[in-house]
């Protein structure tokens, strides 16, 4: 089914997009919460008619979510719980029990705006996102303990715990670091040697080339005495025999 969205929506659209959606969704949630109006002729023209006045209100709904936010982004939320030996709580921590706590702070949020990432039925500390509109939210922890006392000390192990873990990826990180320092300088030692053979080379290469060049000037003057010898030997006969 087509329907057009009055309200904003994280994966659906904004406020007068036109959106696909499945039967159900659209009769049993959409239009009965006036979040959506059918896709007809009608009720486009409808739509044209209120869609400034949704927009402003959808402003106001923002600009007070976000003044709710600040109340509670920093919040530190305890729930002092009965549980048994091994932390097994005797029955659980609802969206429901969270919207009755903000409540109680005279926070008004509903149990549809708390998201758990898992079911709380031990003691320890979670996490939940509070989503008050598609464009305003924020991420909360939530610390269950059978008593005050076993609360703070949960949240000193915990800090513990991340501190720990940052100083052994620190130390990951030097380590890696030094590993490719002393990578680069054998590289720079290996190519500073082969620049040594190089240059060694060179000097062999410039060697042979001075001998090749003596034994070529030896082998000149060689020839040259060879031949005043053949010459003066052959004058001399001429001369006996004359």
């Amino acid at each position: 089914m087509e329907v057009i969205l009055l309200e904003t929506f994280d994966k659906l659209g904004q406020i007068g997009d036109i959106v696909k959606v499945k039967n159900g969704f659209a009769r049993n949630y959409l239009i009965p919460n006036k979040k959506a109006l059918r896709a007809n002729k009608a009720n486009k023209e409808v739509f044209q008619g209120i869609k400034e006045d949704l927009i402003e209100k959808n402003k106001q709904f923002i600009d007070k979510s976000k003044s709710l936010l600040e109340k509670i982004e920093n919040k530190e939320i305890v729930f002092i719980r009965n549980a048994s030996d091994n932390g097994q709580l005797y029955g659980s921590v609802s969206p429901k029990d969270i919207s009755n706590y903000f409540h109680e702070n005279n926070l008004d949020i509903k149990p549809s705006n708390i998201n758990l990432h898992s079911s709380i039925k031990k003691i320890g500390i979670y996490d939940l996102n509070v989503k008050l509109h598609a464009e305003v939210g924020c991420s909360l922890k939530i610390n269950v303990a059978i008593s005050e006392q076993a609360a703070k000390q949960q949240k000193l192990d915990i800090e513990n715990e991340l501190k720990k873990s940052k100083e052994n990826n620190d130390n990951k990180v030097i380590k890696t670091n030094d590993l490719e320092k002393e990578i680069t300088e054998v590289d720079v030692d290996d190519k500073s040697s082969i620049a040594k053979d190089k240059e060694s080379l060179n000097k062999n290469d410039v060697k042979e080339t001075k001998l090749t060049s003596k034994e070529k000037e030896d082998e000149k003057s060689k020839e040259k005495s060879e031949k005043f010898i053949t010459e003066e030997v052959e004058k001399t006969t001429k001369e006996d025999t004359s």
